[in-house]
């Protein structure tokens, strides 16, 4: 299966067994290094809220676990602006405090990277929504050729949008339900995040993920209940990592099945 090396790095918190970040950090020293005081659930610098800038981003995700390149926190700069531009009805998401939306969008969305030493070169993102984990994942790894599949017509004008002005490369969006019918263009790989049980994410691609190919899902710790009563054959699990994003409450899996 065809693969890349991605080139911006997220420092996260792997299990026993996975691939550590290249820089060494460990759960304690991130822990010890950038724990903060809280204030009605969000952290305090020098006793005060952040306000929302490029450097407020990039102190918040070192905070839950990730350390961004330069050029790719300013494009997750830009991605945040216009998402925070364009959702006065909060179609695009209903988080609003710019902590949060860090915490649960866009360190969610990269800290995957540390259990994945590569990944496939063209990539389905099934239920892409507002670009979740679609768009960060492209930021971090831009050689990954990507399709963003999402029916919704005002959150495809939008990905189309952000694509269009992140002068983004190998990405578009697939307007249409994701089905077994519609997904035909053979695939590395698929993800999604949080968005139905796995068992029928892989029968709608059934005949668009290549024998070989993996399926990386992003999960809640509801996903353990799902594991056992996981009953579609062809697939071998190679991966099931467990985490809580860091100086968080919140717990995540991702799992990872190849295709026979």
């Amino acid at each position: 299966m065809a693969q890349h090396q991605q080139n911006s790095w997220a420092r996260s918190l792997p299990e026993s067994g996975s691939r550590k970040h290249q820089e060494g950090w460990s759960r304690n020293q991130i822990g010890a290094q950038r724990k903060a005081p809280r204030t009605h659930g969000f952290p305090l610098f020098n006793g005060r809220r952040l306000t929302p800038s490029r450097q407020s981003l990039g102190v918040l995700l070192e905070y839950y676990g990730v350390e961004l390149e330069k050029h790719t926190l300013d494009k997750l700069w830009e991605f945040h602006n216009l998402l925070r531009s364009h959702n006065d009805d909060q179609d695009l998401t209903r988080l609003n405090a710019f902590e949060t939306i860090v915490e649960r969008h866009y360190a969610d969305c990269t800290l995957i990277n540390a259990f994945v030493d590569e990944w496939p070169r063209t990539m389905l993102d099934i239920g892409s929504g507002a670009g979740f984990p679609g768009i960060p994942l492209k930021l971090v790894n831009p050689d990954i050729h990507l399709t963003l599949c999402e029916p919704r017509p005002n959150r495809v004008d939008f990905l189309n949008l952000v694509i269009k002005e992140l002068g983004l490369k190998d990405i578009e969006v697939f307007g249409h339900k994701a089905t077994s019918n519609s997904l035909v263009t053979p695939v590395d790989g698929i993800i999604t995040r949080a968005f139905e049980v796995m068992d029928k994410t892989l029968l709608r691609i059934s005949n668009a993920l290549k024998p070989g190919g993996r399926a990386f899902f992003m999960k809640g710790p509801a996903v353990k209940e799902e594991l056992e009563q996981f009953a579609t054959q062809g697939y071998e699990f190679v991966g099931k990592h467990f985490y809580t994003i860091p100086n968080s409450t919140q717990e995540r899996a991702l799992i990872v099945l190849e295709r026979d």
